[in-house]
């Protein structure tokens, strides 16, 4: 019922969430607001109600469709890879550039889990929590079978998953498309700095 609440949206509710996206990203939820929302989208604020209505129901729309975009997508991603007979380096490139890819459309998303997601009351802060540990749960699920496989050495699991998102998810507050260093370098560069490190042999 969830899925189909947020997927099957009139036009121009699908218009209301990409220009709430902006905003929300831009000021912030808290600072932003419906009528600012409606300006931008150019409808009145009754109009907006009749989609929305409130401005949390607008932020947790968001954050349902983007997590499970970025879920299943992740999902794509290891399945591809799983049992391929590409170099351990190439899978983790072409996973974590999925991801990465993907959660840079919704960037704001990232911004909520890191920052905003306390706006939301608590059962719906928990199910946005539970799509992000279902993303969580299946790369890790990923990285303990190349460990099992031998193909990275023994370390502490929850330590290495954490660490890969955490290299990725703050490009949100750096990444700058229009600069040289594109996102399939950035996510190279991770990689390779954690399969063999930086100090000179």
């Amino acid at each position: 019922m969830r899925h189909k609440d947020h997927t099957q949206l009139h036009e121009t509710a699908q218009v209301i969430l990409r220009e709430a996206h902006e905003l929300f990203f831009e000021k912030g939820y808290e600072k932003a607001s419906m009528r600012e929302i409606a300006e931008r989208v150019g409808i009145s604020k009754a109009a907006m109600y009749h989609h929305f209505e409130n401005k949390e129901k607008i932020l947790y729309t968001l954050c349902l469709q983007a997590g499970e975009i970025i879920t299943a997508n992740m999902h794509k991603a290891i399945s591809r890879n799983e049992g391929s007979s590409a170099s351990t380096q190439a899978q983790l490139t072409d996973i974590l550039l999925e991801y990465t890819t993907t959660y840079l459309k919704f960037k704001n998303y990232v911004k909520i889990l890191l920052h905003d997601v306390e706006s939301l009351p608590v059962d719906k802060r928990k199910i946005v929590r539970d799509i992000e540990k279902t993303n969580l749960h299946q790369f890790r699920a990923y990285l303990h079978n190349l460990i099992n496989q031998g193909r990275l050495r023994q370390c502490n699991l929850t330590v290495l998953t954490f660490s890969l998102f955490s290299a990725v998810h703050w490009l949100y507050f750096w990444y700058r498309p229009e600069r040289p260093l594109s996102v399939k370098d950035i996510v190279e560069n991770i990689v390779d700095i954690f399969l063999h490190g930086v100090i000179a042999e």
